[in-house]
């Protein structure tokens, strides 16, 4: 029967080797040739711009315009981060979220909420952090060196995980799946868990976010020189780096749940594929850009051709 096939039988290794190269080389293709100035701008001009204005001139106003407006400028500074370099990687963990969801009839709200709470919490710390280091300390955070140094250092340590984690997902690296216990294994292949992994990761991103328009925010929440309102609002623009994600993700549950579930119990060999490859998509993603990238100077192609302006 189809469905007690395992997924090295369904795919075997050749196929998987081919999946993942192809998957390498879009993923290596999207980073190189990624529009910053397109993806920034919309945030920056669409999202923020039509909305509260220009945001530097508006980081540095917290006397005047007060903590009110902060949480407007939380969860705006949130959405225009959406489809920004670091966030864009979010969509490529719709497919496990969505798989997982279907092929373990766990409630979508559940996983959404094991998701959601790392975020929350990260986001949270980093927030209390940033409201205790004032406006003098966050213009040296802000520094260009200092924000470099540290979104390559979080982009590249979360891509090396993703891109782990896929290989994992793959049957790659069985070997180290055999040193570990069967206990481990059954916990870190509950649903909520995996969700909960992948929310931490999201919530990482918060912390190596060069974006300006964030970087304009952080300004603002420090200037309140107060550690519990710096959380409160960086936990608002938590939420708001995923809200689109996961109204896409209910909507897909909703118009195919029960396709998914029906799928995820018939051949569910077919989720962890999607959710290995996707994995290894995002990881990829992350190294070229931001690592590779930043260290020796690869990608930016659109730009070196001259295709992109900025």
């Amino acid at each position: 029967m189809a469905h007690s096939m395992n997924f090295e039988d369904a795919y075997n290794l050749k196929r998987r080797v081919w999946y993942t190269v192809i998957t390498i080389l879009v993923a290596i293709l999207i980073a190189g040739f990624w529009n910053r100035g397109i993806a920034d701008g919309f945030g920056r001009d669409i999202i923020a711009g039509e909305t509260i204005g220009d945001t530097t001139g508006l980081a540095d106003q917290y006397d005047t315009r007060g903590g009110g407006f902060g949480i407007i400028f939380a969860a705006i500074a949130g959405l225009a981060a959406t489809f920004t370099a670091c966030n864009c990687v979010i969509f490529a963990m719709m497919p496990g979220m969505a798989c997982s969801t279907g092929s373990g009839g766990t409630s979508l709200w559940k996983t959404l909420g094991a998701f959601t709470a790392p975020v929350v919490l990260i986001t949270g710390i980093y927030g209390l952090y940033i409201g205790f280091l004032g406006p003098v300390g966050i213009e040296h955070v802000n520094a260009q060196p200092v924000r470099y140094a540290q979104s390559f250092a979080v982009f590249t340590a979360l891509g090396f995980a993703m891109l782990f984690w896929g290989l994992l997902e793959m049957g790659f690296l069985d070997n180290i799946k055999t040193g570990v216990n069967q206990t481990t294994r059954d916990f870190f292949n509950m649903i909520n868990v995996k969700a909960t992994l992948l929310g931490a990761m999201v919530g990482m991103f918060t912390v190596g976010r060069p974006y300006p328009l964030f970087r304009d925010f952080l300004v603002y929440a420090a200037s309140s020189k107060n550690p519990l309102y710096g959380a409160g609002v960086m936990m608002i623009q938590g939420v708001g780096q995923i809200v689109i994600m996961i109204l896409l993700l209910v909507l897909v549950v909703k118009l195919a749940g029960q396709k998914i579930s029906a799928l995820a119990i018939d051949k569910p060999y077919k989720f962890q594929m999607i959710s290995g490859l996707a994995l290894i998509a995002g990881g990829t993603y992350f190294l070229f850009y931001w690592g590779l990238g930043r260290q020796f100077g690869w990608g930016r192609w659109g730009y070196k051709l001259g295709w992109y302006t900025g």
